[in-house]
């Protein structure tokens, strides 16, 4: 698939019973999403966690993400799965089909962001034992979402003004994981963008969960989540619309392009500096004192 180099799992290879999902070999979940003219009816392209699908290919790639991301837990069978998605991507970037697309780089985002060192520590981490090839296949499959992801987030930024304000960020903080630090993502995706827990590494002071959602709206809270986060300057109207280097710069703009000034607003908290209530130590950004703390640092 042009420069990407990546070879998918025989399907006779005994590698589906090594490397599972959270529910078993993931085979047959795949194997619809390898149709050579698949039909999706419109209604079932939906980001929408209420959606219900009757196709053969929505229900297999709804059961993919499940199998592959079920409590934002890493499973291994993501390293055969990834180069099939890519595959399956490709068919609706070939038809132009917005919304697939979409679908499809929103899910795997949600995926790769699980594929952090952290997260690997809480599983049974196979990695060393995973067959060259397949690895190389999976590296490569990801560096081909990464291609597309920042495709979409340069060249078609105008287009997901389509979707509600609340599908935009999820949309964003999924694709985060594709273009920029994974870990980032994973916090954001598991804590859906408005819980915030925070460890001291000096004191070890934890609080278990600062709610954004309720607390940046709250003027008598405000000030007490103010005491603690500082959060970072706003950077709307400086993104040049082309550089995805600066992970808050171009997300808080993506936000605001796409009318989700409240999610950006909120963002600035996640990338802000922390100031330990009992200590007075200052860390950051807040969004790697949440991964410390989600992980029991």
């Amino acid at each position: 698939m042009g420069k990407y180099n990546f070879e998918t799992a025989d399907f006779n290879s005994e590698l589906w019973e090594q490397l599972r999902g959270a529910y078993g070999n993931i085979q047959e979940d795949i194997a619809p999403l390898m149709a050579d003219t698949p039909e999706v009816p419109d209604n079932e392209k939906t980001l929408s966690p209420y959606a219900s699908f009757e196709s053969d290919y929505m229900i297999a790639f709804d059961n993919i993400l499940q199998q592959l991301s079920h409590q934002m837990s890493f499973y291994n069978a993501s390293y055969i799965a990834l180069p099939y998605l890519a595959n399956a991507f490709n068919y609706w970037y070939e038809k132009d089909d917005f919304v697939m697309q979409v679908l499809f780089l929103v899910n795997t985002g949600v995926i790769v962001s699980t594929d952090n060192e952290d997260n690997h520590q809480y599983n049974n981490d196979i990695t060393d034992t995973i067959p060259e090839n397949i690895m190389e296949s999976y590296n490569q499959s990801i560096l081909f979402f990464k291609e597309k992801a920042e495709e979409f987030l340069i060249n078609r930024l105008d287009m997901l003004k389509q979707f509600e304000p609340d599908t935009v960020s999820y949309i964003c903080i999924s694709l985060l994981a594709l273009v920029g630090k994974r870990e980032h993502s994973f916090v954001l995706l598991l804590e859906n963008f408005s819980q915030c827990p925070v460890v001291c590494e000096n004191c070890s002071f934890f609080l278990e969960e600062i709610e954004l959602d309720d607390d940046i709206e709250n003027p008598e809270i405000n000030e007490e989540l103010n005491s603690m986060i500082t959060p970072a300057p706003s950077v709307i109207g400086e993104w040049d619309k082309k550089s995805l280097d600066n992970t808050y710069m171009w997300l808080s703009n993506v936000l605001h392009i796409a009318g989700s000034d409240y999610d950006a607003k909120k963002l600035s908290y996640f990338y802000g500096t922390f100031t330990c209530p009992e200590c007075g130590t200052k860390s950051g950004p807040v969004i790697d004192v949440c991964m410390k703390a989600l992980m029991g640092c």
